[in-house]
């Protein structure tokens, strides 16, 4: 199935949802027809011209919605909804201005509910929401550097009393590990299967979630004991996760993310990452720092701060510069890769892959 028809068949199913709420309406204000189960049976197709499926607009544009029902008829009424939420309801009229205020970054779902004559037309577009905000620009000054194992392909990193924990990669490589910030001294550790490549860690509620690449598995440690409690299965590649509120939000390398249950890692929403030119792709390492998602992208020096209400990039960091590579030794470092936060001492930590330090920054504003 195209991009287009497959957009087309999920506002269908979603309007199928919100059909009972314009008919709540008709009988309100139309009395058009008692029996409405019979015509909700008999539904038709509405011709939309405006807006064309997966045109981009700006996240806050008043968008003018037009539609036309086959044959000239005249609508009796008209529901028009914005990724389910009502905006306009109209007696005689398919044309609209809604505004996207209230919308997210990304694709969004319009959806049009018309009657005419007892006859129930529906239809529904796409469109495609860039962010309104021309991110913030950072540079980075180093504070001090600590010792990291420079044979440890870093995914994910977390801050926590004074210690560090750890999630490696590589086959036959990967592991979980907890040591001391300030000498790097192993407190414990967890070696994963061999056939497994190690991704992004996130402690929620005393318990450790790691995230594999390929397996399409994440494993669910205690955190005191490293003891494995719990295997979820999902559906994408795993590369970065962090918290969001009671649950949690994990990236698989494109720019959407993924908001989960903790409890059984079903999918809750998705986030669609963008900027202000379009979306913003290779999202790795993820750490929530004051509401905000920072996410490292991929093969690159920077890292973009994520607002989760919206998904839109609200600051970009430019990292150019943060290793010494002097002091890379026997394996070449490889690109940036962990981002962990102290909350309480409102420290910034980043290291990279088989880097043999770790830097706390502070951003700088250009």
């Amino acid at each position: 199935m195209g991009l287009k028809s497959c957009n087309i068949f999920i506002c269908f199913i979603l309007l199928g949802i919100l059909i009972s709420s314009c008919n709540t309406d008709n009988n309100k204000n139309n009395n058009l027809n008692a029996d409405t189960n019979a015509v909700v049976s008999n539904t038709f197709q509405i011709n939309i011209s405006k807006p064309q499926n997966l045109t981009s607009f700006i996240l806050g544009d008043k968008i003018d919605v037009e539609a036309d029902i086959p044959g000239g008829l005249k609508p009796d009424s008209v529901c028009v909804f914005l990724n389910g939420k009502k905006q306009v309801t109209e007696k005689s009229s398919l044309k609209f201005t809604v505004p996207s205020d209230s919308a997210k970054a990304g694709n969004n779902s319009f959806l049009i509910n018309a009657w005419s004559k007892g006859k129930q037309y529906t239809g529904g577009v796409s469109v495609v929401l860039r962010s309104n905000i021309i991110p913030q620009q950072y540079t980075f000054k180093i504070v001090k550097s600590y010792p990291h194992d420079a044979n440890s392909y870093c995914q994910g990193l977390i801050y926590e009393n004074g210690c560090m924990y750890e999630g490696t990669g590589q086959y036959g490589e990967s592991m979980l590990m907890k040591y001391k910030l300030q000498n790097h001294e192993l407190v414990q550790s967890y070696n994963l299967p061999e056939d497994v490549f190690g991704e992004g860690i996130v402690i929620s509620n005393n318990l450790i979630y790691e995230l594999t690449w390929k397996s399409h598995v994440a494993y669910e440690y205690e955190k005191e004991t490293f003891k494995l409690i719990n295997k979820f299965d999902f559906g994408t590649e795993g590369w970065g996760i962090t918290n969001l509120g009671k649950n949690l939000v994990m990236s698989d390398g494109s720019y959407t993310l993924y908001v989960l249950s903790p409890e059984s890692f079903n999918e809750i929403e998705r986030i669609e990452v963008y900027n202000n030119i379009g979306p913003v792709n290779m999202l790795n390492e993820l750490e929530l720092i004051d509401g905000k998602i920072y996410a490292n992208i991929y093969l690159t020096d920077n890292i973009v701060i994520i607002d989760p209400s919206n998904g839109c990039v609200v600051g970009k960091i430019n990292l150019t510069g943060l290793l010494d590579k002097t002091k890379v030794k026997d394996r070449e470092a490889e690109v940036l890769n962990g981002i962990a936060w102290d909350e309480k001492g409102k420290r910034l930590f980043l290291t990279g892959k088989y880097w043999p330090e770790i830097y706390e920054v502070q951003l700088v504003k250009k």
